[in-house]
Protein backbone atom coordinates (compact mmCIF):
# COMPACT_ATOMS: atom_id res chain seq x y z
CA UNK A 1 0.00 0.00 0.00
CA UNK A 2 2.88 2.37 0.77
CA UNK A 3 4.26 1.85 -2.74
CA UNK A 4 0.89 2.85 -4.21
CA UNK A 5 0.88 6.08 -2.16
CA UNK A 6 4.44 6.88 -3.21
CA UNK A 7 3.61 6.18 -6.86
CA UNK A 8 0.55 8.45 -6.67
CA UNK A 9 2.52 11.20 -4.96
CA UNK A 10 5.23 11.02 -7.61
CA UNK A 11 2.63 11.12 -10.37
CA UNK A 12 1.02 14.22 -8.85
CA UNK A 13 4.43 15.89 -8.51
CA UNK A 14 5.37 15.00 -12.08
CA UNK A 15 2.11 16.33 -13.51
CA UNK A 16 2.31 19.44 -11.33
CA UNK A 17 5.90 20.16 -12.33
CA UNK A 18 5.08 19.55 -15.98
CA UNK A 19 2.20 22.01 -15.81
CA UNK A 20 4.33 24.65 -14.11
CA UNK A 21 7.24 24.12 -16.50
CA UNK A 22 4.95 24.29 -19.51
CA UNK A 23 2.90 27.37 -18.62
CA UNK A 24 4.88 29.37 -16.06
CA UNK A 25 8.09 29.65 -18.04
CA UNK A 26 11.60 29.37 -16.68
CA UNK A 27 12.48 31.22 -13.49
CA UNK A 28 13.38 34.80 -14.25
CA UNK A 29 11.91 34.87 -17.76
CA UNK A 30 8.74 36.61 -16.61
CA UNK A 31 6.98 35.27 -19.69
CA UNK A 32 4.39 32.47 -19.52
CA UNK A 33 3.63 30.21 -22.45
CA UNK A 34 0.61 31.54 -24.33
CA UNK A 35 -0.09 29.59 -27.53
CA UNK A 36 -0.87 31.55 -30.69
CA UNK A 37 -4.27 30.73 -32.18
CA UNK A 38 -4.60 29.17 -35.64
CA UNK A 39 -6.40 32.32 -36.84
CA UNK A 40 -3.50 34.56 -35.78
CA UNK A 41 -0.98 32.20 -37.36
CA UNK A 42 -2.90 32.43 -40.64
CA UNK A 43 -2.95 36.23 -40.33
CA UNK A 44 0.82 36.31 -39.78
CA UNK A 45 1.44 34.08 -42.79
CA UNK A 46 -0.78 36.29 -44.93
CA UNK A 47 0.91 39.52 -43.77
CA UNK A 48 4.37 38.03 -44.34
CA UNK A 49 3.56 37.24 -47.97
CA UNK A 50 5.57 34.67 -49.90
CA UNK A 51 8.07 33.25 -47.41
CA UNK A 52 9.68 30.64 -49.66
CA UNK A 53 13.45 30.92 -49.31
CA UNK A 54 13.17 33.52 -46.53
CA UNK A 55 14.76 33.17 -43.09
CA UNK A 56 12.25 33.60 -40.29
CA UNK A 57 12.82 33.75 -36.53
CA UNK A 58 10.23 33.43 -33.76
CA UNK A 59 11.39 35.10 -30.54
CA UNK A 60 9.93 33.04 -27.72
CA UNK A 61 8.75 30.18 -29.90
CA UNK A 62 6.78 28.26 -27.27
CA UNK A 63 5.65 24.91 -28.67
CA UNK A 64 7.03 25.75 -32.12
CA UNK A 65 3.73 26.22 -33.91
CA UNK A 66 4.84 29.41 -35.73
CA UNK A 67 8.22 27.92 -36.64
CA UNK A 68 6.41 24.89 -38.05
CA UNK A 69 3.87 27.04 -39.93
CA UNK A 70 6.55 29.17 -41.62
CA UNK A 71 8.73 26.14 -42.42
CA UNK A 72 5.70 24.39 -43.92
CA UNK A 73 5.31 27.36 -46.27
CA UNK A 74 8.93 27.05 -47.48
CA UNK A 75 10.85 29.31 -45.11
CA UNK A 76 13.91 28.36 -43.12
CA UNK A 77 12.38 28.97 -39.70
CA UNK A 78 14.15 29.31 -36.36
CA UNK A 79 12.75 29.69 -32.87
CA UNK A 80 14.35 30.75 -29.61
CA UNK A 81 12.79 29.38 -26.44
CA UNK A 82 13.90 29.36 -22.78
CA UNK A 83 11.58 26.62 -21.54
CA UNK A 84 13.28 23.22 -22.04
CA UNK A 85 9.95 21.36 -21.97
CA UNK A 86 8.68 23.47 -24.87
CA UNK A 87 11.98 23.10 -26.75
CA UNK A 88 11.67 19.31 -26.45
CA UNK A 89 8.00 19.42 -27.51
CA UNK A 90 8.88 21.61 -30.51
CA UNK A 91 11.59 19.20 -31.64
CA UNK A 92 9.10 16.32 -31.52
CA UNK A 93 6.55 18.27 -33.62
CA UNK A 94 9.24 19.20 -36.16
CA UNK A 95 10.39 15.59 -36.56
CA UNK A 96 6.83 14.23 -36.88
CA UNK A 97 5.99 16.81 -39.53
CA UNK A 98 9.12 16.02 -41.53
CA UNK A 99 10.53 19.54 -41.23
CA UNK A 100 14.05 18.77 -40.04
CA UNK A 101 16.45 20.85 -42.09
CA UNK A 102 13.89 23.67 -42.45
CA UNK A 103 12.72 24.21 -38.86
CA UNK A 104 15.11 24.77 -35.96
CA UNK A 105 14.52 25.40 -32.27
CA UNK A 106 17.30 26.94 -30.18
CA UNK A 107 17.25 26.56 -26.40
CA UNK A 108 18.15 29.97 -25.02
CA UNK A 109 17.14 33.58 -24.94
CA UNK A 110 16.90 35.74 -28.05
CA UNK A 111 18.71 38.77 -26.64
CA UNK A 112 22.22 37.49 -27.44
CA UNK A 113 22.00 36.19 -31.04
CA UNK A 114 22.38 38.64 -33.89
CA UNK A 115 19.19 38.96 -35.96
CA UNK A 116 20.79 40.45 -39.08
CA UNK A 117 20.44 37.24 -41.12
CA UNK A 118 16.67 37.08 -40.74
CA UNK A 119 14.16 38.45 -43.25
CA UNK A 120 11.15 38.12 -40.94
CA UNK A 121 10.93 38.34 -37.16
CA UNK A 122 7.87 37.12 -35.26
CA UNK A 123 7.34 38.06 -31.63
CA UNK A 124 4.63 37.58 -29.03
CA UNK A 125 6.16 40.01 -26.59
CA UNK A 126 4.92 41.87 -23.59
CA UNK A 127 4.56 45.59 -23.14
CA UNK A 128 7.52 45.62 -20.74
CA UNK A 129 9.94 44.17 -23.34
CA UNK A 130 8.86 45.98 -26.49
CA UNK A 131 11.01 49.11 -26.07
CA UNK A 132 14.28 47.17 -25.65
CA UNK A 133 13.31 44.69 -28.34
CA UNK A 134 12.58 47.54 -30.75
CA UNK A 135 16.08 48.95 -30.15
CA UNK A 136 17.68 45.54 -30.73
CA UNK A 137 15.77 44.85 -33.93
CA UNK A 138 16.28 48.33 -35.40
CA UNK A 139 20.00 48.01 -34.70
CA UNK A 140 20.39 44.48 -36.14
CA UNK A 141 17.85 43.92 -38.91
CA UNK A 142 18.69 44.63 -42.52
CA UNK A 143 16.66 46.97 -44.69
CA UNK A 144 13.19 45.69 -45.67
CA UNK A 145 13.12 43.02 -42.95
CA UNK A 146 9.59 42.48 -41.64
CA UNK A 147 8.57 42.28 -37.99
CA UNK A 148 5.24 40.73 -36.99
CA UNK A 149 4.15 41.40 -33.43
CA UNK A 150 1.32 39.45 -31.86
CA UNK A 151 -0.74 41.65 -29.56
CA UNK A 152 1.70 44.43 -28.68
CA UNK A 153 3.02 47.45 -30.53
CA UNK A 154 6.50 48.93 -30.58
CA UNK A 155 6.68 52.36 -28.92
CA UNK A 156 8.26 54.39 -31.75
CA UNK A 157 8.36 52.16 -34.83
CA UNK A 158 5.98 53.25 -37.60
CA UNK A 159 3.25 50.68 -38.08
CA UNK A 160 2.78 49.43 -41.65
CA UNK A 161 -0.43 47.46 -41.08
CA UNK A 162 -2.58 45.97 -38.32
CA UNK A 163 -4.88 43.01 -38.82
CA UNK A 164 -6.64 41.11 -36.07
CA UNK A 165 -4.19 42.12 -33.35
CA UNK A 166 -1.12 41.37 -35.49
CA UNK A 167 1.11 44.40 -36.08
CA UNK A 168 3.37 44.56 -39.14
CA UNK A 169 6.53 46.67 -39.20
CA UNK A 170 9.21 47.06 -41.87
CA UNK A 171 12.83 47.99 -41.27
CA UNK A 172 13.34 51.00 -43.54
CA UNK A 173 16.73 52.41 -42.61
CA UNK A 174 18.91 50.39 -40.24
CA UNK A 175 21.15 53.40 -39.58
CA UNK A 176 18.38 55.29 -37.75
Amino acid sequence: MLILYIACALAVLFVGFGFIALFAGPKGSGVPFVPTSRKRIETMLRLAGDVRGKRVVDLGSGDGRLVIAFASEGAEAHGYELNPVLVWLSHIHIVFRGLRGRAYIHWGDFWRPDMSDFDIVVVYGFRSTMRELEKKLKRELSENALVLSNGFTFPTWTLVKEEGGIYLYRQTDPSQ
